[in-house]
């Protein structure tokens, strides 16, 4: 007779907490609630209430995983510099504060080595950068294009950031690369426009949606670390300032706006085309915040309206997640 052992090598585990990572079709007791769990993948992403920020912000920076990720800047009535850490659980507010407070900034890295760069303070769009080493904030080098709205991508010392607002109105489509000290110009996009969802790498990402006034754009570019391409898949829903998450082949964007309404819809990118998720945000909003990965993505801030503070996280399609074994 064949049994579990058999075919994997190894007996049920008896366990007081549930295994982590999990992997699909792994069984085990636990032996806490007792009851046996299975490891089963999710046919759709689904999403789930995370814990709230210390201080509800939206326009805020973001960098880091689901369960380590760094929110800076952003406004309540007021720009703030306020910085707060999240641990997958809940967030703490750090003594750490950037040097200059803003919004609509520019954002990449990790939790522990960020960045936050562009953005706007009194109505002036800004062009400086700032680093954060896990427990201060350091000034950087300047952009070269000051502009707010601006998405970034990439790791601190390795960061690319494009699109965005120079406050003119103008939306220049500017691209720049930074090497950790400073900025570089490179080629623009093929359609200059703000708010828009940014994923990836310095050399390979994805910048979709956003506005070139009056409307909201579905357009997909695709960046190769030389230039960028228009690429056929479009978003299924028009939309600007949304969260975003992942990388050029496999990413996930949620939330944002075509005003005055504000937006629920998750779409799942597949490196080619965009596919809305059956499950969307348990809070529609725009103007909010995203780190993580397809798989496990979160979503922070934003504005309903009013001011939101919650917190959501993504379990991405094929992801495996806990399920109790039942007879009937």
């Amino acid at each position: 007779m064949t049994t579990y052992k058999g075919i994997n090598g190894f007996a049920v585990q008896s366990l007081a907490t549930n295994p982590s990572p999990l992997n699909e079709g792994q069984v085990w007791y636990n032996n806490a609630s007792y009851a046996f769990k299975l490891a089963a993948a999710t046919t759709t992403g689904t999403w789930a209430s995370g814990g709230a920020l210390g201080t509800g912000r939206y326009l805020a920076g973001a960098a880091g995983i689901q369960t380590a990720t760094l929110f800076y800047g952003g406004i309540i009535g007021s720009p703030s510099n306020a910085t707060e850490s999240y641990n997958g659980t809940s967030w703490t507010t750090l003594p750490a504060t950037m040097g200059t407070g803003r919004y609509q900034l520019g954002s990449a890295g990790t939790q522990t080595a960020a960045l936050g760069f562009g953005g706007v303070l009194s109505g002036v769009a800004k062009n400086n950068t700032e680093s954060y080493n896990g427990t201060s904030w350091t000034a950087g080098g300047n952009l070269n294009t000051a502009r707010l709205t601006l998405s970034g991508v990439g790791i601190q010392t390795a960061a690319l950031g494009f699109g965005g607002d120079t406050g003119a109105p103008a939306f220049p489509g500017a691209t720049e690369s930074y090497n950790g000290t400073s900025w570089t110009t490179v080629n623009t996009m093929n359609a200059g426009r703000s708010g828009i969802s940014g994923f990836g790498t310095q050399t390979a990402a994805i910048g979709a949606g956003g506005s070139p006034p009056p409307s909201s754009t579905t357009a997909t570019e695709s960046w190769n670390g030389t230039s960028w391409t228009t690429v056929p898949g479009t978003l299924n829903t028009a939309r600007q300032l949304a969260g975003a998450a992942g990388i050029q082949t496999l990413a996930v964007t949620f939330g944002g706006g075509e005003p005055p309404s504000t937006k629920a819809a998750t779409e799942l990118w597949n490196g080619s085309t965009w596919s809305t998720n059956p499950n969307s945000l348990g809070t529609a909003r725009s103007r909010l915040s995203g780190t993580g990965t397809q798989a496990a993505a979160l979503a922070m801030g934003g504005y309903l309206p009013p001011t939101a503070a919650s917190t959501e996280a993504f379990t991405g399609p094929g992801s495996p997640v806990t399920k109790t074994i039942t007879t009937s």
